[in-house]
């Protein structure tokens, strides 16, 4: 059962408001967009686990969650993927690099081949090790005890390999994605008493749902913008252009010659993903770029938002 689905993550959203809202000279923009592909590429690589390697199993026994994240200590920790059964628990750890990854066995230092040069990078062993060690104690602050929590590399990306030697300790906690449902297998052949009950399962279900916390980033903290760094206006929502042109009610993209009498909508949620939960009418008018309070007022209100407050004191909430 597919517990919890692949979907673009909220970020992932707020990383594309937050291009089309800055200038192609900015100083940070090469940062954002790489930072944003990075994401974007990391994401792809779990959504073809999830939506092809992981599909023939999905209608079995077995609970399968895409991304989550949960508090433990004074941090959160996240996890790729997270497959869950009466047997054992499976965390996987999703990379979709396109580079040829070195296992080393004696410091079990990992290498990444950058172009021919060897790159040492973190080693998602270990990273997928440590996730399942905080699983691990999560699940026992909430009285769920003895469960053996495995632990997986998933190489998504076809167009690189593994290296790894056969006397590796660590050589069966790595596959490609190919390859991840015959190691499944494996593991479930290892485990044959069942441990939790249909009970205990829903029970780790809600637990687990409930306690997600998605991850919520301030982009203008990040990356030490601030509002005047953002381009303001309605864009289109066709092509993004920024700004349409207002005139009698409608918004005109001078680039694809759309036009829309709602597009101020999506613009509105632009300023609340990226700049704050609330506006008021200053500051509507500054973002959508009207001149007229009552202009402004009335786009505030065909946005069904909630307010506190009333006249100037109005304040319109996300």
């Amino acid at each position: 059962m597919i517990a919890k689905p692949c979907i673009p993550p909220p970020i992932m959203e707020k990383y594309q408001i937050l291009k089309r809202r800055l200038l192609e000279s900015h100083v940070t923009k090469l940062e954002v967009m790489t930072d944003m592909n990075n994401r974007i590429t990391g994401f792809s690589g779990e959504e073809s686990v999830m939506n092809f390697h992981l599909e023939p199993i999905s209608n079995m026994k077995f609970q399968i969650y895409h991304d989550l994240r949960l508090f433990y200590g004074n941090y959160y920790f996240q996890i790729d993927i997270l497959i869950l059964c009466a047997y054992f628990a499976l965390v996987l750890e999703v990379k979709n690099w396109a580079r040829d990854w070195h296992f080393e066995k004696v410091l079990h230092q990992t290498m990444t081949d950058n172009k021919g040069k060897l790159e040492r990078t973190k080693n998602p062993v270990f990273q997928a090790r440590l996730q399942a060690f905080k699983l691990r104690e999560w699940l026992k602050l909430h009285n769920f005890t003895g469960i053996p929590i495995q632990y997986l590399f998933v190489n998504s990306n076809e167009n690189s390999n593994i290296i790894i030697q056969d006397d590796n300790k660590y050589k069966w906690n790595v596959c490609n994605s190919e390859y991840l449902l015959e190691r499944i297998d494996q593991i479930d052949n290892e485990f044959k008493i069942e441990l939790l009950d249909e009970k205990e399962i829903r029970k780790i279900n809600k637990l687990l749902l409930t306690n997600h916390t998605p991850e919520n980033i301030d982009l203008l903290q990040k990356y030490h913008l601030s509002h005047n760094d953002i381009l303001t206006g309605v864009h289109c929502p066709d092509c993004d252009h920024l700004p349409m042109t207002y005139h009698a009610g409608t918004w005109k993209c001078p680039k694809c010659r759309t036009q829309s009498k709602t597009a101020f909508i999506n613009t509105i949620q632009d300023y609340f993903q990226i700049i704050s939960p609330t506006i008021t009418n200053a500051e509507a008018r500054r973002f959508l770029q009207l001149n007229s309070p009552k202009m402004a007022h009335h786009y505030l209100n065909s946005a069904n938002l909630n307010s506190t407050g009333s006249y100037k004191s109005k304040i319109y909430h996300q």
